[in-house]
Parts: structure tokens; sequence; C-alpha cells
């Protein structure tokens, strides 16, 4: 289950960060039992669309909710897209090791979870 710093009480918006959580963990796990590039970079595509569906997702529950920082939101969710595939591309051009590229998925999953979502959240319960 999710931790607890991590829950924004939303059901199905927590229950979408576990599954994204899992998946950045198989990530670090086949960093570390030394998986070829090729399964590396499919786990990462398979981040990567889970975390655009995930976004669409959570952007539909705050045009349903009239949220008034959805655009910004929003931006930052492309913003957020944009920096993984600058990641990925490094990456395969060997000016990223993996490590770096793992550290960047949980450090960028555990600000915008505490920040951004939480604030959804908040206002949803308000």
């Amino acid at each position: 289950m999710i931790k607890a710093k991590f829950s924004i009480g939303h059901d199905r918006i927590d229950h979408e960060h576990q599954v994204f959580l899992d998946l950045m963990i198989n990530v670090s796990r086949a960093n570390e039992d030394g998986s070829s590039q090729e399964r590396v970079l499919r786990l990462l595509e398979e981040v990567k669309k889970y975390a655009e569906f995930h976004f669409f997702s959570e952007e539909n529950v705050m045009i349903d909710a009239k949220y008034p920082e959805y655009d910004a939101h929003h931006k930052e969710h492309r913003i957020l897209i944009a920096a993984l595939d600058s990641k990925v591309y490094d990456y395969c051009a060997g000016q990223l090791d993996l490590d770096a590229l793992v550290e960047f998925l949980f450090e960028w999953f555990a600000l915008h979870t505490t920040g951004s979502d939480k604030r959804i959240a908040q206002y949803l319960s308000g």
C-alpha cells in the first residue's frame, strides 16, 4: 500500500499513485539486477505511458471538480513529461546513468505528490 506521506486522500488518485510507484520500483530493480538496456527502456516507456494516463485521469478529476489551479497543474504535468523524455534521451546517449534517472523519478514523484496533488485533495475535501 502507498505510504501515508504520499497518500492524498482520494481513492482513485492514490491507487494510480501506487501503480506508478510500483512501476518506478521495477525500473530500480532492473537497474540493480543488471537488466539489458532494451529491458530498461521498455520499463521506462511503461512509466511514461502510465504517467501520461495518470495525468490525464487526474486532470479529469480536476476538471469535474472545477479545480481553480487546473491550468497550472496541467502545465506542471507537461513539464514533467518533457523532463522525463529528456532524461531518457540522456540515458540512451550515455550522458546519464540509470541510478540518476531512477533518483529523478522518485524525487519527481515525491515532490509532485506531496505538493501539487495534496492541494487537489484539499480542494476536493474543502
